[in-house]
C-alpha cells in the first residue's frame, strides 16, 4: 500500500537544502502547464496550500504573511491518506421494535484513514437524527469494531477482500445489543 509519508518527507527536506522550494516550484509549473483554465479557483487553492502568492491576481490571502504552518486549520485532514467506505444498515437484529436506524441517503464516504469508529458513530447519529442516548455498533465482517479503531487499522487487519468487491471497504451499523 503506497501512501505519502509526511515524516520521511520532512526529514529529507531538512537534509537536502532547497529541495522543498524546488519541488513546490516544479509542482506549480506542472499545474500551470497542465491545468485547464476553466477552473480558476483550483489554481488559487493550490497556491494557498503551497503557501505561495496567488498568481490569479484577485488579491486573496494566498500566503502573504508567513505565520508558520497555520494552513492546517483549513485542511480538514484532506492531506491525510484517504479511504473510501460504504456504510450499510444491518437490519436483521432480531428486535421487532427497532425502526429508528435506517439507511443513509448517501452510503459512500471518502474520508481520512485516521478517522476512528467513534467519529463514524457520531456521524451516523447526526445523519440519522438519533437521540444522544442511542448507541450504535459498527461492524466489519460481522465483528464489532472498538471505538478507538482507525479506518486504516480496520482496513489492514479486519477487512477481507471479497472477489470483485474489494473497494470500498464496507462497514455495517446497527443498534447496540445489550447481552447483560
Amino acid at each position: 500500500m503506497l501512501r505519502l509519508d509526511n515524516t520521511l518527507e520532512e526529514i529529507i527536506f531538512k537534509l537536502v537544502p532547497g529541495l522543498r522550494e524546488k519541488e513546490e516550484q516544479q509542482e506549480l509549473e506542472f499545474w500551470k502547464k497542465n491545468q485547464p483554465k476553466a477552473n480558476g479557483q483550483a489554481e488559487s487553492l493550490r497556491c494557498q496550500r503551497l503557501g505561495l502568492p496567488d498568481v490569479g491576481g484577485d488579491g486573496g490571502d494566498g500566503g502573504g504573511d508567513d505565520d508558520g504552518d497555520d494552513g492546517g486549520d483549513d485542511d480538514y485532514h484532506r492531506s491525510d491518506p484517504q479511504i473510501a467506505i460504504c456504510l450499510d444498515c444491518l437490519r436483521n437484529t432480531g428486535q421487532s421494535g427497532e425502526s429508528t436506524v435506517t439507511d443513509l441517503m448517501k452510503r459512500f464516504i471518502r474520508c481520512s484513514s485516521r478517522v476512528t469508529v467513534g467519529t463514524i458513530k457520531k456521524f451516523l447519529s447526526l445523519k440519522l437524527k438519533l437521540p444522544s442516548s442511542y448507541e450504535l455498533d459498527v461492524l466489519c465482517n460481522g465483528e464489532i469494531m472498538g471505538r478507538d479503531h482507525t479506518l486504516e487499522f480496520i482496513y489492514m487487519t479486519r477487512w477481507r477482500l471479497h472477489g470483485e468487491n474489494t473497494y470500498p471497504m464496507v462497514l455495517e451499523y446497527r443498534p447496540r445489543i445489550d447481552f447483560g
